[in-house]
């Protein structure tokens, strides 16, 4: 996320399925979506018919809502947090059957099923909760029964109640031996460790995921004390390696999510001090710094052409190909349809073998790339919509937001804006007014964990006039620097990158008068 929110600007969001409404809401018979900014009010009379607010195909089918197409669907559960008191529900999943439901995989392997989290004070834990799952490709039936609170015979009831329920979903066909006899666990970790060695990860991998989690955390609080850092980091240099790196970069990113500005803050010290007290952090440093390199000549106005010659000049070099690979992930938005034709036609007047197939791995780079991101624009679609449903649906908008508040972004701005532009088309003023509400309040969610500069950068995005922004200029003179010269220089490029001429025209005229000020 750029933090740029700046609905229909630079995307289209997407139509696909709908959001359903509340009662007193209809539903439109069109398969177009109209991606546009919030349009001023208009006035209308106020006997105008109730219209839609989100898109469905001829002869639609119904929409799902969440868990339905689970097998095994969660139980709604209410819990206390024990820190703040704060009361709210939480899914509990009794069976995993992965042969009927194969997403749910990366979240039970992840940690994130029957688990608690308060949405005011992020305190929670594991439920305890007994949990079966059925992994049919490696024939096998576990469950999971917590070790305390009950005797032999309890645990034995449970786990007998869990199989017959099991076995009657599933059609005469697909049971099995196997099932007769669950494996049992009273160990959550040795339950997930079978769990992942069916993917191929063994247990002394797991474990060592859990030192360098576990070292992260040691060592993250020595961050800005450089002596106690030299002093600690030897226990820890064995775990230390690019998996280690990578872990950092996965939980700075969690971090800012959740705009913990501290934990990044951490993070990023101590990810600069093993940068240069480590050797894998020495190697990981000069990898970047090639990658730099690369990524410095390419341009806005490069030629695909010209960017398959820079990759292939780059990976050339010794250990080219990673820096390679790494330059294309940084210039993803480059990576499109006339880039595949570039390669293509470098393909065809390709003599030299070495020089094909390294234009063959580039070429499936660029789709396995181009295929992950299409899975996620699709999962992130399907998600907003889910949230602005849960949003509409709730007695207290503000509160489903602040419960979903990771999850608002630009696609779930862009959505919601394209619907109240279609309620004021059709007159709705009754729902535009309660989607600009929600739309409002987002808005304000999303300012809350911006930075005093994105939060002005937004605010000359959005002023209407050359005079309104230098006024706010004017009025922001103390959070104007060089820094923010640069943080906006960046913000154009992402967007010209990205396609977004016309904010990124908007935004190299704000750089100017910027600039001017200093």
């Amino acid at each position: 996320m750029s933090g740029i929110l700046l609905p229909g600007k630079d995307k289209k969001p997407s139509a696909s399925g709908g959001i359903e409404l509340p009662k007193g809401f209809a539903r439109r018979r069109e398969t177009s979506e109209i991606p546009a900014e919030p349009a001023p009010e208009e006035a209308a009379p106020e006997a105008a018919p109730e219209a839609p607010l989100a898109t469905a195909p001829a002869q639609p089918e119904r929409r799902r809502r969440p868990g339905e197409n689970l097998l095994f669907p969660p139980t709604g559960a209410q819990v206390q947090c024990p820190n703040c008191s704060t009361p709210y529900a939480v899914p509990v999943f009794t069976i995993i059957d992965l042969g009927a439901n194969p997403e749910l995989g990366p979240a039970l392997l992840g940690g994130q099923v029957n688990m608690a989290m308060c949405p005011k004070c992020g305190a929670g834990g594991p439920l305890g909760a007994p949990l079966m799952v059925h992994e049919p490709t490696h024939e096998f039936l576990g469950v999971f029964v917590p070790p305390t609170g009950i005797d032999d015979t309890q645990r034995q009831r449970i786990i007998g109640d869990l199989t017959q329920t099991l076995m009657r979903k599933l059609p005469t066909e697909a049971r099995r031996g196997y099932m007769l006899q669950p494996k049992e666990y009273l160990d959550w970790n040795r339950f997930v460790e079978k769990l992942w060695e069916f993917q191929g990860v063994t247990p002394e991998m797991l474990r060592r995921q859990r030192d360098q989690a576990n070292a992260v955390q040691s060592l993250a609080r020595l961050a800005d004390d450089a002596g106690a850092l030299e002093i600690a980091l030897p226990r820890y240099l064995g775990l230390i390696d690019r998996q280690f790196f990578a872990l950092l970069e996965r939980l700075m990113m969690m971090a800012g999510s959740q705009g913990d500005r501290n934990s990044v803050a951490a993070l990023q010290a101590l990810r600069q001090g093993l940068l240069e007290r480590t050797e894998a952090g020495r190697e990981i440093k000069a990898l970047q710094e090639r990658v730099e390199q690369v990524v410095r000549r390419v341009q806005p106005n490069t030629r695909r052409s010209d960017l398959v010659e820079i990759l292939l000049d780059a990976w050339n070099e010794a250990g080219g190909e990673q820096v390679a690979t790494s330059a294309a992930m940084s210039l993803t938005p480059m990576l499109d349809y006339q880039f595949l034709v570039a390669i293509t036609e470098r393909l065809e007047a390709a003599v030299d073998v070495t020089v094909r197939e390294r234009l063959e791995k580039l070429r499936e780079l660029v789709m396995a790339l181009q295929e992950q991101q299409q899975a996620m624009r699709q999962e992130n679609a399907a998600q907003v919509q889910q949230v602005l449903q849960a949003v509409l649906e709730a007695a207290d908008p503000e509160a489903a937001l602040r419960e979903h508040a990771d999850l608002i972004d630009e696609n779930f701005m862009g959505l919601l804006a394209a619907n109240i532009q279609r309620a004021e088309q059709n007159k709705a003023m009754a729902a535009a007014g309660r989607l600009r509400k929600i739309y409002e309040l987002a808005m304000e969610m999303a300012q809350e964990q911006m930075s005093p500069e994105l939060r002005l950068i937004n605010e000359l995005l959005n002023a209407p006039d050359a005079k309104a922004q230098r006024t706010l200029l004017e009025d922001n003179r103390a959070l104007l620097s060089r820094e923010f010269v640069e943080a906006v220089k960046q913000l154009e490029g992402d967007f010209r990158q990205r396609q977004g001429a016309e904010i990124a025209d908007r935004l190299k005229a704000i750089r100017a008068q910027a600039a001017l000020m200093l």
